[in-house]
């Protein structure tokens, strides 16, 4: 079943990314500061779709784990989804010229794996060598020297949530530039990954569910308001290059997880 939903993903993306393309073309003129967002209808149905999985299937075996698993319990978990990211971050911070950054995130990850057993202990952190966060659309962003508002057309992925294309691509990037994704498939263990992406989909919206049930509630449009959050996240985090690492706002209903082949 995670095997068929996540081959759902990648063609899904792959249609996104077909239609954002051709969309290019036709851009339509728009205010300073306000969102491209030329498939607003095909995006909308794309979000009500998550929304519905989010309702029926997400956010009940998140409510389940956030409210039943000990705190302590869900550090650990947060820690080992965070750690097993770490080498694609320090793969985008050289591709981004940044090799000292790349260095101190390959410590941390040796570090917490061996000493933090397999990551479930920030011993890093302890040892002064806090997390960043990096992905490959940042990367683009980087080589684009382009304003970081400028990410091309808005997109809501399947299961993925908002994204732009440059973001989109950045995904797939990450996805195939990932050491544990190639590792699983190498040992012929692919089923450790659906597992991972489980998890973290689970730890992320989590983590998130306070504050997304906010926008939604003081929200006239909720598409819009997290169309508007995503942006101006993104923005920051390219703006901010190198800043300590920090929950994603975005979720499977309502923006993008951190899913075993995303960031």
């Amino acid at each position: 079943m995670i095997r068929y939903l996540l081959s759902r993903v990648r063609f899904g993306l792959a249609v996104m990314l077909v239609a954002a393309t051709a969309g290019l073309s036709g851009c339509a003129t728009r205010e300073q500061g306000e969102v491209w967002d030329p498939l607003e209808v095909p995006n909308r149905f794309m979000f009500a779709i998550n929304q519905t999985i989010d309702m029926f299937i997400v956010r009940p075996i998140t409510v389940t784990y956030k409210f039943w698993v000990p705190e302590p319990v869900q550090r650990g978990v947060t820690n080992v989804v965070q750690n097993l990211g770490e080498p694609v971050t320090a793969i985008n911070e050289v591709a981004q010229g940044e090799p000292s950054r790349a260095a101190q995130t390959v410590a941390r990850f040796l570090v917490n794996t061996t000493l933090g057993v397999l990551g479930i202990f920030d011993v890093a952190k302890e040892f002064g060598i806090p997390p960043t966060k990096e992905d490959f659309g940042q990367t683009i962003a980087v080589w684009a020297k382009a304003p970081p508002e400028d990410g091309g057309p808005y997109l809501v992925l399947p299961l993925i949530g908002p994204s732009n294309a440059r973001d989109a691509v950045g995904l797939l990037a990450d996805y195939v530039i990932d050491p544990f994704r190639i590792l699983t498939w190498q040992l012929d263990v692919e089923y450790l990954m659906y597992a991972r992406a489980g998890v973290t989909l689970v730890d992320i919206r989590s983590r998130t569910m306070q504050a997304l049930d906010d926008i939604e509630k003081n929200s006239v449009d909720y598409y819009s308001a997290l169309r508007s959050a995503y942006t101006q996240r993104r923005v920051a985090e390219i703006r901010q290059k190198g800043a300590p690492q920090t929950a994603s706002l975005a979720l499977v209903a309502s923006g993008r997880p951190e899913l075993g082949f995303a960031r």
